[in-house]
């Protein structure tokens, strides 16, 4: 018996439906002869029951030519259709008008600075976020969004290397919206950026983000969102009181959540949205695989370059109220708060927005630790994590019906040498060439042991933190002052991010459903206007990811454009390929836990002549970094 299984089907297919089905039933009938009265009105009877027809011939063809018609229409997701000019999109929350950007022949609709949440301005300042109701007329999405209060990078005036982070748009706490970029061709894939900056900086509208190229090239909607940084994001008062903490995670969510009820409006398919980050954007993504009410919302994710078990991607509550009453306290809001906290959440609310950044920014500076940022996500809550986060990782209670795609760069902790450890000798001076000898970093075994120090309190001022020294400097071949600042840089790329991303991935491994697989990032940029033995920097994977060298050919050195381009086409096919089948190349190896395999990222890739593929490329260093902590007794147990 042939069974038919009917599915739900747009309008205008449901109409094809009948007309088809009439046609077909008409021809039936003429073949034998019936009169034309009859036909008709039988016809229109088996229109209105058309479940009940049971011809199976009949049906068999009718199904092969009604599949084919199908296969002729765009099915869902696969083409919006636009108009020149402006562009208007109906949801049930209001109207939404774009407007059309162009890319080598190619079209694409930008909506940008779209609201998805209340603003969080006056009364709802520190608050959870509040769903946005609908609006009356029209939105007109022609403004990137606002970029959340934060204090800009002043450390190297009008250098690119700094600059390229500070947001050219204007600042302020009603930012709650996102950046989206739908082009004219799509399969309706969506992929979900969150951007970096330790949870105290960053912007969805940094030009180093625009979605573009990257939608255009991979028909993808591409979609930048925003959360709360700082204080405004990540203050904590306690569980029960209007400051809960976790704020930015919770917009993260909300924004999340208005992707997954509203993108269908704009072509996007919300079961197959890929959450992707950088730094604390990529902690950020991993943070929702271990809350709940995130999990219906997206179905992989892509991680560089952080990891939410990051030393510097979490904080004990305990740790971050007392930073919080600090801000408080200087913020002249501290009067009986235990006994009135209707009035100090009162005075917190009318202080003015750049009072409090300035409070925050002195309350950061008072942290003597590197790496230690003041305000970022609490790893324990009652609404977000709904637990302890690394209870939960120890127990293995995540998202499990999700693929991972993560990695790390080459030279993740060479970035923050001279941010951090400038007294140590690892200054930078942005007004002379970045290939002057004082800009070399050239420290003394003195200095170089002062430097490694800085980082004793990490392990507990443990003897089990002296021999990370010796590894990270030992067997290497060149001189007495490069070793010494090299050794410098692997440790703290090695501790603040590579390692944790290794343990992480070796966990889920073995638990998702999905697969996991990891990259290791070597090519340095020609644009990259830093000194040359800072190499393979954090962050800076990420103009290959948007495709900057095709929107922006005029930053990269001319001799070697061609192969920037071929390379940043060659990643944007990688991502792209992993948000829509789960596998970014097929040659790309699965990884587990035991011979760790990572894809090399350079530009052998890009050539097509090869690729190289690395075996445990972290793991002795790692390893011991483990072992100190384990020794220093300060290590989460995350394998037991």
């Amino acid at each position: 018996m042939l069974t038919i299984i009917l599915v739900p089907l747009t309008e205008d297919m449901n109409k094809l439906f009948l007309y088809f089905i009439s046609f077909i039933y008409v021809f039936y009938k003429m073949r034998k002869r019936r009169r034309k009265t009859s036909t008709f009105f039988c016809s229109i009877n088996f229109i209105n029951n058309y479940h009940h027809f049971s011809n199976s011939f009949l049906v068999l063809l009718f199904c092969c030519l009604f599949l084919f018609v199908l296969c002729l229409l765009p099915v869902h997701g696969r083409s919006t259709q636009f108009d020149t000019g402006d562009v208007l999109i109906k949801t049930t929350l209001g109207k939404i008008r774009g407007f059309r950007q162009n890319f080598d022949g190619k079209s694409v609709v930008t909506f940008f600075g779209v609201p998805y949440a209340q603003k969080p301005i006056g009364v709802n300042r520190f608050s959870l976020p509040e769903m946005l109701p609908p609006w009356e007329g029209e939105f007109r999405a022609d403004k990137p969004s606002r970029t959340c209060f934060f204090s800009p990078d002043t450390m190297f005036p009008d250098f690119p290397g700094a600059e390229m982070w500070n947001p050219s748009n204007d600042l302020g706490e009603d930012c709650l919206s996102m950046n989206i970029w739908v082009p004219e061709l799509h399969d309706g894939t969506v992929l979900v950026w969150i951007y970096g900056g330790g949870f105290y900086s960053g912007s969805p509208s940094l030009d180093l983000y625009d979605g573009r190229i990257l939608s255009i090239h991979e028909r993808a909607l591409v979609i930048n969102i925003n959360y709360r940084l700082g204080a405004f994001g990540f203050l904590y008062l306690g569980d029960d009181t209007p400051v809960p903490g976790n704020m930015g995670l919770h917009d993260q969510q909300m924004a999340l959540r208005w992707i997954h009820d509203h993108i269908a409006h704009f072509g996007g398919d919300p079961r197959r949205v890929t959450l992707f980050g950088e730094s604390a954007g990529s902690a950020s993504a991993m943070a929702h695989m271990f809350a709940d009410d995130s999990h219906n919302f997206f179905s992989r994710v892509i991680a560089q370059s952080g990891s939410i078990i990051n030393n510097w991607a979490t904080k004990p509550k305990s740790s971050i109220l007392l930073i919080s009453l600090q801000l408080v306290q200087r913020l002249n809001c501290s009067n009986n708060i235990t006994k009135a906290m209707e009035n100090t959440m009162e005075c917190l609310r009318n202080v003015p927005t750049a009072i409090v950044q300035r409070a925050t920014n002195t309350v950061s500076e008072s942290l003597k630790l590197p790496m230690d940022f003041a305000f970022v996500p609490i790893d324990e809550d009652i609404h977000f994590f709904r637990g302890n986060l690394f209870d939960k990782l120890r127990r293995k209670l995540f998202k499990r019906d999700v693929s991972i795609l993560l990695g790390t760069v080459r030279d993740e902790g060479t970035y923050w040498l001279p941010y951090y450890l400038q007294k140590y000798g690892f200054g930078f001076n942005h007004t002379v060439s970045p290939e002057d000898l004082i800009n070399q970093a050239l420290v003394s075994e003195s200095e170089y042991g002062k430097a490694f120090d800085a980082f004793l309190p990490y392990f507990g001022n443990s003897n089990a933190y002296s021999h990370l020294s010796k590894e990270h400097t030992g067997n290497y071949n060149v001189n007495a002052p490069e070793r010494w600042r090299d050794g410098v840089a692997r440790f703290l790329g090695d501790y603040f991010f590579t390692c944790d991303s290794v343990k992480f991935a070796d966990i889920v491994s073995d638990e998702i459903y999905g697969s996991v697989f990891s990259y290791y990032f070597t090519r340095r940029s020609s644009a990259n206007p830093w000194p040359l033995w800072m190499g393979v920097m954090h962050g800076y994977e990420i103009e290959y990811v948007f495709g900057l060298p095709l929107r922006s050919p005029h930053n990269y050195d001319p001799d070697e454009l061609e192969l920037e381009i071929a390379f940043s086409t060659k990643i944007m096919e990688f991502w792209g390929h992993f948000a829509r089948t789960d596998e970014p190349v097929e040659f790309w190896p699965k990884y587990n836990r035991i011979t760790r395999k990572s894809l090399v990222l350079n530009e052998e890739i890009a050539r097509g002549s090869s690729h190289r593929i690395y075996v445990d490329v972290h793991g002795k260093i790692c390893n011991l970094l483990e072992e100190a902590q384990l020794l220093a007794g300060l290590s989460e147990g995350l394998f037991n």
